[in-house]
């Protein structure tokens, strides 16, 4: 298929999301969905700097390869990503999309018709030198996630509310599936990937409490990665 990106913008709920609205909307890029999530920072961390639990906001938005290039120069020097607290914004190579309606929709909001891009066989084949790496796990267990991440040289994070939508009364290893489920979102370099991956299962797998599932996304690019090193 014609290549196209999702972009995945974090920033803060109450500072940034407005911010950040408004700079994918003036350069035609519709925000497609806003979800909430929380910063990973631990509360001994928090309340020894009198800070409270940050609130994040999760953009969502599908873009063509130049909107791609043009927003990753401007999120950095118009928006500032780069300064620490800022945020982070990442785009992952999307596979498929239902329908050339939905595609439409997608890239502006609209039922009008878009010249879709054709593919770019040599960018895609870059290897990717950053990977997300998302873990679903069982709410409250955020913690045990993040200590086992950080324990194999992850940063930051953003967590997300979630619901698991199996059946009720879903088993693994004995033990009840939680219907209400936690996503955790870290970017780390690909080299560091395995082991982050490797600590979570080990700490925090399907045979623990947490329950924790995790996978990980290719990222084409990435702006703003600094801010998750020392969230």
């Amino acid at each position: 298929m014609s290549r196209l990106y999702l972009m995945i913008t974090v920033t803060s709920r109450v500072a940034g999301a407005k911010r950040f609205l408004d700079f994918y909307q003036s350069n035609g890029v519709p925000v497609i969905q806003t979800v909430l999530g929380r910063g990973t920072a631990s509360d001994d961390i928090l309340s020894t700097l009198g800070l409270e639990a940050t609130e994040k906001a999760v953009l969502f938005s599908v873009v063509t390869p130049e909107k791609k290039k043009l927003l990753l120069r401007e999120l950095v020097h118009t928006m500032k990503i780069t300064t620490p607290g800022r945020g982070i914004a990442m785009s992952v190579p999307m596979s498929s999309i239902g329908g050339k309606t939905a595609a439409n929709y997608l890239l502006t909001g609209k039922s009008e018709d878009v010249e879709l891009p054709e593919n770019d066989t040599k960018e895609g084949s870059q290897m990717s030198a950053y990977q997300l790496i998302i873990t679903v796990a069982n709410r409250g267990y955020t913690d045990l996630v993040m200590e086992a991440a950080r324990s194999a040289g992850a940063g930051g994070g953003t967590v997300i509310h979630a619901r698991s939508t199996g059946g009720s009364g879903e088993k693994f290893f004995g033990m009840s599936i939680a219907e209400e489920r936690e996503m955790i979102l870290i970017v780390a370099p690909a080299e560091e990937k395995n082991a982050i991956m490797q600590a979570i299962m080990a700490k925090a797998g399907m045979e623990t409490k947490a329950q924790a599932v995790t996978y990980s996304l290719a990222i084409d690019d990435v702006a703003g990665l600094r801010t998750v090193e020392m969230d």
